[in-house]
């Protein structure tokens, strides 16, 4: 649990780091849902946490950017994929779990 954790953070600054400087809204999201497939296939039993600790950490980051005074390259793309994000996550959480019961069954 601590190593999916850590591996959660390390995918929500590589996230927030590509949300607010992203010129389409297709990067940022297609970032969170290859990161939420990534987590829930290493822990298909409780994926769902890995998805939720990154939707959490994802709206954080993006009000810490605000609080901070940190201006995204486009506000309106940050802010939009952001308040979309927890669709990705946990979509993405689900399906790295069912991949992952898929492949290695017997």
């Amino acid at each position: 649990m601590l190593r999916n954790s850590i591996l959660t953070l390390l995918a929500t600054v590589i996230i927030l780091a590509i949300n607010l400087n992203a010129d389409v809204v297709h990067l940022p999201l297609f970032a969170i849902l290859i990161s939420a497939i990534g987590l829930g296939y290493l822990q298909p039993q409780k994926g769902w946490i890995s998805a939720i600790q990154l939707t959490i950490g994802i709206f954080a980051g993006f009000y810490m950017a605000q609080l901070l005074g940190y201006e995204a390259k486009h506000p309106n793309i940050n802010q939009f994929s952001t308040y979309i994000s927890p669709l990705p996550c946990l979509f993405g959480g689900f399906m790295g779990s069912y991949f992952k019961k898929t492949i290695h069954q017997k």
